[in-house]
């Protein structure tokens, strides 16, 4: 999922007047008749469109924000799964590598 607040340069409290002046700006700067034959212009132009329809409605904007929402968490989640992993290898290496030494040096 991309970030469309990214896309249109506004932070995710940015009021509806914001995202159109955004939009406006940057469809302008984008637009293909003022990019003739760039494609990376046009793709620009694509993405910002979408990124406001999206972010325009506040029904989308809703959902979209919730998704967001539950992404992060779930994001969230795994790494704190991976962090209680490393902690519980390296707990684990600690305390092999000192039976291993204890055995080895015979105390």
């Amino acid at each position: 999922m991309s970030n469309l607040y990214g896309v249109l340069g506004v932070s995710s409290k940015a009021d509806a007047a914001a995202l159109k002046a955004a939009y406006r700006r940057l469809a302008k700067a984008s637009h293909p008749d003022l990019n003739a034959g760039d494609h990376r212009a046009e793709q620009r132009f694509k993405e910002i469109n979408v990124a406001y329809k999206t972010l325009g409605d506040p029904e989308t904007r809703a959902t979209y924000d919730a998704a967001r929402a539950a992404a992060r968490q779930r994001l969230r989640q795994e790494l704190r799964g991976a962090a209680a992993t490393m902690s519980a290898s390296f707990v684990l290496t600690v305390t092999w590598g000192y039976v291993a030494a204890k055995w080895w040096l015979g105390v």
